[in-house]
């Protein structure tokens, strides 16, 4: 005769395949996980310059994994994501500073590529970046640096400088000048571009001002950043609907005909990829970044 089952590990055979995953995935990424590392150093001591790109935004950028129709969340593998330099800090939704403010970060250090520890109903997150940087890897780019300084959500006015809560562009200008401290001695760098994805969470004032306040951030972190005058601007558009998302769409897409600096990428083709009507699913996240790599590539320089 068996003996009798407790009511833990009851509760334990009941769970569903997505929530052990959902589990597993948890204690990989609050664990110490031994990444593919490269056969050199990814960026040596005295080499080459270095092109930064910097990606910031709210959730879509962030990347969120909650998608219960999707039977793998991760981003899969590339073995170009061993030669990819990356630098992170993703913020909360909690605004103020701190430490207790992180959702994970690269620990102060240049590691791989990769998807990043998540929380809540997300157990990981990944955005854009895992597109842009494999598609720029494959187009035979080297010698660059990719700094993420994302965040759960919020209006435009977290990225305003000198607003009564900035927390963001202060969170943006620390982890750029934290990923250029991390780099080897003797390496040159320009800060590239900038990656922004921004906009579904604006109230009706922030989106009236959307342009705006994204060309003052731009102005603000050419001047506040180190080597970053010539800093280019590259838009993921918003999918999501209703006034305010019309109203960013339009203010975000008129940047690039009166400063030549910006580029905006559509993505209302992307709307049926939205696993909840906001958040874009791996496939579409997956595609953006390529669209913005691809946007950068075919930029005349």
């Amino acid at each position: 005769m068996n003996p009798p089952t407790s009511p833990a590990a009851a509760r334990r055979q009941r769970r569903s395949p997505r929530a052990l995953l959902a589990g597993v995935l948890a204690l990989l990424t609050t664990a110490a996980v031994t990444w593919a590392q490269p056969a050199a150093p990814l960026l040596p001591p005295g080499g080459p310059r270095v092109k930064i790109f910097v990606l910031t935004g709210q959730s879509n950028s962030l990347g969120t994994t909650a998608d219960k129709k999707e039977p793998d969340i991760t981003p899969g593998t590339d073995p170009l994501d061993a030669q990819i330099p990356f630098f992170w800090a993703n913020r909360s939704t909690r605004a103020g500073d701190g430490p207790t403010a992180l959702y994970d970060d690269s620990g102060g250090k240049i590691v791989t590529l990769r998807a990043q520890k998540g929380a809540g109903a997300d157990p990981l997150f990944w955005g854009p970046e895992i597109g842009f940087c494999r598609h720029l890897a494959a187009a035979g780019e080297k010698n660059f640096l990719f700094v993420k300084a994302s965040r759960g959500g919020g209006g435009n006015s977290f990225w305003l400088k000198d607003h009564t809560d900035d927390h963001m562009y202060r969170h943006v200008v620390d982890t750029v000048r934290r990923a250029v401290q991390a780099l080897p001695d003797g390496v040159t760098f320009e800060l590239a571009a900038l990656l922004y994805v921004q906009g579904e969470s604006d109230s009706a004032a922030e989106a009236a001002a959307s342009g705006e306040r994204l060309r003052r951030l731009a102005t603000n972190l050419r001047q506040d950043l180190p080597n970053a005058a010539a800093m280019r601007v590259i838009i993921g558009g918003i999918a999501s609907g209703g006034k305010n998302g019309d109203v960013v769409r339009a203010q975000q897409s008129a940047l690039p005909a009166a400063d030549p600096t910006f580029r905006y990428l559509d993505t209302l083709d992307l709307r049926p990829q939205r696993y909840d009507n906001l958040h874009f699913s791996k496939g579409a996240k997956l595609e953006l970044g390529r669209r913005m790599a691809k946007a950068w590539l075919d930029w005349p320089r």
